[in-house]
């Protein structure tokens, strides 16, 4: 009787601990939603930084506008690495190759980005703007199912953020508009 007692006790403390691991490590680790998220939304963050990096080179900007532009391309760059970071983390390195031959909300074709790479001046500057406000609507999209769906708690904090960093920067664009 002793011995059973002391096996049962040990199988509990066991299947306890298996819990509490299984509870710490599903807490550390992102769902369907967070993988699906960070796969989507790092390259269309790159697309973001490259966009930003054409008009930064370009002569007869507004200042403003290319405030604004450096603003994003730090800003992206550093949420892409916490998003690889992330996917290293999780091992999902694959899963970003395979979704990042996918056009997701908001992303630029390619036409238009050689049109941007064409144009000067105000021509330019409009183009870049009213691309980007187009782009960061289609993040806004992709960013609010993290929120409400994701279940790694600082990837659905971050994204709470990207939406209300990129919400002010097209209010932005918005008045920098003709």
């Amino acid at each position: 009787m002793k011995k059973a007692l002391i096996g049962a006790f040990s199988v509990l403390g066991l299947l306890v601990t298996s819990c509490s691991n299984a509870q710490t490590n599903s807490a550390e680790f992102g769902n369907v939603t967070d993988v699906h998220f960070i796969a989507m939304m790092t390259p269309h963050h790159q697309q973001a930084v490259d966009l930003s990096g054409i008009i930064l080179e370009k002569q007869s900007i507004s200042p403003e506008t290319k405030d604004l532009a450096e603003r994003i391309k730090v800003g992206q760059q550093e949420e892409i690495d916490y998003m690889k970071g992330l996917a290293t983390k999780w091992g999902e390195e694959d899963t970003m190759q395979l979704h990042a031959q996918h056009i997701a909300n908001g992303m630029i074709v390619p036409s238009e980005l050689e049109q941007l790479r064409s144009l000067e001046g105000p021509d330019a500057e409009q183009s870049f703007l009213e691309l980007m406000h187009s782009h960061h609507e289609g993040a806004i999209l992709m960013t609010q199912d993290e929120v409400q769906n994701g279940h790694y708690q600082p990837l659905r904090e971050a994204a709470q953020k990207m939406i209300e960093v990129q919400t002010a920067e097209m209010q932005e664009m918005e008045n920098l508009m003709d």
